[in-house]
């Protein structure tokens, strides 16, 4: 037997702000089915349940009718009327003007009553798994920063819990991704992790920026703009804590390219002090950065 090989199926995924071309997997919805089923937006996951439901009790309509006058009740040859007993008995309602007339009717009524009870199950488990999923609303500042702090050439990175509760035990990583050349020729993507002057914060509640000291153990010292462009940079922002309502782990990510380091500047500050002494975070200015002071 001759195995024909399935034609290469070409998917954009997206990084951060980085879009990669994928060929040669097969991108089927089956292929993973559950991961597909919790990754894909509300809208479509009920659209595609909804679809699934007419399309079930139209193939329950349709075996009925083969069955000739197997449904009481129904009028002579109306798909219509099998179609709406097919969708009472899916959903185990069963009102009575229509009952199997016979057991063919019977038979199929048994299979799609089971059909339905399964697949009630199936998605009932669905949208709790969706529902009762943590998400981090994390809210990170649209760029980076590179200048001085502290007498130190530092890389910052900004961002913010968009939630009126706090996290804890809230760690970050940032991560440094480019590409190298070999002695041999072929290139390779490098990773490496940029240490952090504080990398862990007991309570994230407001703000918190990221340092990464650019001295002669960073990767990044001595690169300009220029050098980050030819390596093709790009900075990934790792973020995981407890939170503290759910008490479950959340972990989110934010994704920079070499575009977005903005040299010579710093980030605005966010906070100030009101009149009735009062501390005030501004949110709309976590993006806001301005050029560093020269001392």
């Amino acid at each position: 037997m001759i195995h024909r090989r399935r034609p290469d199926r070409d998917q954009l995924v997206r990084i951060g702000d980085r879009e990669f071309l994928t060929r040669g997997l097969d991108q089927s919805f089956w292929t993973d089915a559950f991961h597909n089923s919790m990754s894909v937006s509300w809208p479509a996951f009920f659209g595609g349940f909804g679809l699934y439901f007419v399309v079930m009790n139209l193939i329950f309509a349709s075996l009925y009718w083969l069955g000739g006058d197997s449904i009481a009740n129904a009028r002579p040859g109306s798909l219509t009327d099998l179609f709406f007993f097919s969708i009472e008995t899916l959903a185990t309602v069963g009102y009575g003007d229509m009952h199997p007339a016979n057991v063919y009717g019977h038979s199929i009524a048994t299979l799609e009553i089971f059909t339905g009870m399964s697949t009630l199950a199936v998605f009932t488990g669905l949208i709790f798994a969706r529902f009762s999923r943590p998400r981090a609303r994390v809210i990170f500042a649209e760029a980076m920063t590179m200048a001085q702090h502290e007498g130190q050439t530092m890389l910052m990175a900004r961002f913010a819990n968009g939630r009126r509760s706090s996290v804890n035990e809230a760690r970050a990583e940032v991560w440094l991704i480019y590409s190298e050349a070999t002695v041999e020729g072929p290139g390779y993507r490098r990773f490496r992790q940029l240490a952090l002057q504080q990398p862990r914060n007991p309570i994230f509640a407001f703000s918190w920026t990221l340092f990464h000291v650019v001295d002669k153990t960073s990767p990044l010292f001595g690169l300009g703009p220029d050098a980050l462009e030819a390596m093709d940079a790009f900075f990934v922002v790792l973020f995981v804590g407890l939170d503290d309502v759910s008490g479950q782990n959340i972990n989110v990510r934010k994704g920079y390219s070499w575009r977005d380091v903005k040299f010579g500047e710093v980030f605005a500050d966010i906070l100030s002090m009101g009149q009735n002494g009062v501390p005030h975070i501004d949110y709309g200015r976590l993006s806001v950065t301005e050029p560093q002071e020269e001392a």
